[in-house]
């Protein structure tokens, strides 16, 4: 089963979404002091301009009236215009390094009680009215300000209340609300059923399809009866109790699968187009998936359920071939045919028992054996004249070594507990003709 790690997700994301908010407030302080830096940057302006450029301070208006001054010095001495002009721009350097600006130090008349607009740079008179920021409390203009209620940030103010923000602020405080819808709803989607329904139903597809490739593998070796070999009789019991537990688990993951589906269909009525949406991909993927799945996992626990009636038809079907081989010769058939029949008795009696064990119909699993008995026109003893004119010698060795693999292949795939006549009463035949054979080879 796979780990639900959506709470270190969330966790991971609430420190990063704190350390971003740390450096954004450490940013639009530091954006704020050069701005009230550059403006302080003011000296007297000479009576010959014009009142309208007060307005509009110029940052770089005391290092220009410093270089004017040091040109008239100019005129005077040119050692001392050399070391005024160090002086002055030593003085400057100073002056500009020790007034750097520390948020805690700053003191707040110089943010606050400025004549011009922080964000336009248009001077408050009787046709621009100033209008203080509730965030920062610095002075704006009507434009630049916007009103911001409870019904926008519903996180951060109270009902029915309303704020004057300016831009900065407006993106922090929407920032702020937009963090919190985020979050209320990833904790509300977290509980909506379909949901759940989908985290579990996830889960369970997964196991599926780990398991079933494991499942088919395995029950391959054992259900194949031409991959049987008497070299894996040992393994048989551990392979098949193994192939059992997958197929038990496996059970039990269609049936939970099945179950989510239908909730899918039975959950409650969809607010919007893109919840049915949903529903329908859901159902679709899911469906798709079992259609695919279902069947092979049906075909290989009717292979188990039908191992033992499987494999006792097997022994039926060749028995009865190499039968009809022996009766070709009569010499042959008139001193072994009534031991071969008392076999084929036997196993004839554990297949009606296989059969009605696994809940088949006796009589049609009967007609489909003799039509496999009768169809198949190759001798299974591989001889290579016909048996009528075969000696006895070869026919019993030829015998003798089928029903070997016969008896190889009933050992392999059923337990020690099934067919235990059949399995007797095949090595009994076996081991008559192999006495009658080494008696033929004494000279």
């Amino acid at each position: 089963m796979i780990r639900d790690k959506s709470s270190i997700y969330f966790q991971c994301r609430e420190e990063a979404r704190i350390i971003k908010k740390e450096t954004d407030r450490k940013e639009f302080l530091t954006f704020m002091s050069e701005r009230s830096y550059s403006n302080n940057q003011t000296l007297q302006i000479p009576s010959s301009s014009p009142p309208s450029s007060l307005s509009f301070p110029n940052i770089f208006f005391n290092k220009s009236s410093n270089n004017n001054n040091n040109n008239n010095n100019n005129n005077n001495n040119n050692n001392n215009n050399n070391n005024n002009n160090n002086n002055n721009n030593n003085n400057f350097k100073t002056s500009t390094s020790s007034s750097s600006f520390i948020p805690s130090q700053q003191p707040r008349e110089k943010l606050v009680n400025k004549p011009y607009c922080f964000n336009c740079g248009k001077e408050f008179g009787i046709f621009t009215s100033k209008i203080s920021c509730d965030l920062c409390n610095i002075n704006f203009c009507v434009t630049c300000i916007k009103k911001i209620s409870s019904k926008d940030i519903t996180g951060v103010l109270r009902e029915g209340q309303v704020k004057n923000y300016c831009p900065k602020c407006v993106f922090i405080v929407t920032r702020e609300e937009t963090t919190r819808k985020f979050s209320f709803l990833c904790e509300k989607a977290l509980q909506d059923p379909i949901y759940l329904i989908f985290s579990e139903i996830t889960l369970v597809r997964k196991s599926i399809s780990g398991c079933l490739p494991n499942f088919e593998y395995l029950a391959e070796s054992i259900t194949n009866f031409n991959n049987a070999s008497a070299k894996n009789r040992e393994t048989f019991l551990q392979v098949y109790n193994e192939v059992i537990t997958l197929q038990n688990d496996l059970s039990v993951l269609f049936k939970d699968f099945d179950k989510h589906l239908k909730l899918i269909s039975s959950c409650g009525p969809s607010t919007t187009q893109k919840q049915d949406k949903i529903k329908l991909n859901m159902k679709s993927t899911y469906i798709s998936f079992l259609q695919q799945n279902l069947p092979k996992f049906k075909t290989i626990q009717n292979q188990l359920l039908h191992l033992e009636m499987n494999t006792c038809t097997n022994t039926y079907i060749y028995l009865s071939r190499i039968s009809l081989d022996n009766r070709l010769n009569r010499e042959f058939w008139q001193k072994y045919g009534n031991a071969f029949q008392e076999t084929i008795s036997i196993v004839k009696q554990d297949l009606f028992n296989a059969t009605i064990k696994c809940g088949e119909n006796w009589d049609k699993h009967k007609s489909l054996i003799d039509n496999l008995i009768v169809s198949e026109e190759k001798s299974d003893l591989n001889l290579f004249v016909p048996p009528n004119k075969e000696i006895e010698s070869t026919l019993l060795r030829k015998n003798i070594e089928f029903l070997s693999k016969i008896l190889d292949q009933i050992n392999v795939r059923v337990k020690p507990d099934e067919l235990i006549n059949s399995k007797n009463s095949v090595k009994q035949l076996r081991d008559n003709l192999s006495i009658v054979h080494k008696q033929g080879l004494v000279f």
